[in-house]
């Protein structure tokens, strides 16, 4: 399963590297900015684009589930320790719908860490990041019309991710981020009927901008 998910992750990495490159060309151009120039200092970020959540098999049932990508967002505030590594606390959001009107809604708070990979005398800057926190999983659109239950549950979360970010000046980055969330065993009550939800994740890309302070 670890393998599976590290090859999707790799592949869908390659392909913002690709993306973000091609999207940069079109950018006006700026002084140039070395990656050692960065002081230590809070930053916060805002990021926006497509996630979506894996098919699922529901424990105890003959159903499966086919989630669409659907839109996702994240923000984040953190500190940049120099040396390249910086930690911050991230919210990300994402919908994934299976039909119109049928969207199950994922909100994580995530603790992460980051090392940054700057390329010397450029402007861009890959990075990796792993992080530990809790998502509230809402599946109320999924559960059935006029339940008692809420549908709802907090489980605990792990993140991996990875991108690249292009300096536009020492106190402004565009980013490009693929992120991964992995969570742990989803129990939700559905009319009554308990239903166990195992093996499941998301995967969204964003493309946003960073701001030092």
């Amino acid at each position: 399963m670890f393998v599976i998910v590290f090859l999707k992750f790799m592949s869908a990495l390659k392909s913002l590297a690709a993306l973000s490159i091609a999207s940069m060309s079109f950018l006006p151009s700026a002084p140039e900015v070395k990656a050692d120039v960065y002081e230590k200092g809070f930053y916060g970020s805002l990021g926006a684009g497509a996630g979506t959540f894996s098919d699922i098999l529901l424990v105890g049932t003959p159903f499966a589930l086919a989630f669409d990508a659907g839109f996702s967002y994240e923000g984040s505030f953190g500190y940049d320790f120099g040396k390249h590594f910086r930690a911050d606390v991230s919210y990300t959001n994402t919908i994934s719908t299976i039909v119109t009107d049928h969207q199950a809604v994922f909100g994580s708070i995530i603790l992460n860490g980051y090392l940054d990979f700057p390329i010397e005398n450029t402007k861009w800057t890959p990075f990796i990041g792993a992080g530990y926190g809790s998502t509230n999983v809402d599946a109320v659109n999924l559960c059935t019309a006029g339940g008692t239950d809420d549908c709802t549950d907090d489980v605990a979360t792990y993140s991996l991710s990875g991108g690249i970010s292009y300096a536009l000046n020492p106190d402004t980055e565009i980013t490009g981020k693929i992120t991964y969330l992995g969570f742990d065993t989803i129990n939700v009550t559905d009319d009554g009927t308990l239903v166990t939800v195992t093996e499941s994740e998301t995967l969204s890309a964003h493309i946003g901008v960073k701001f030092m302070f």
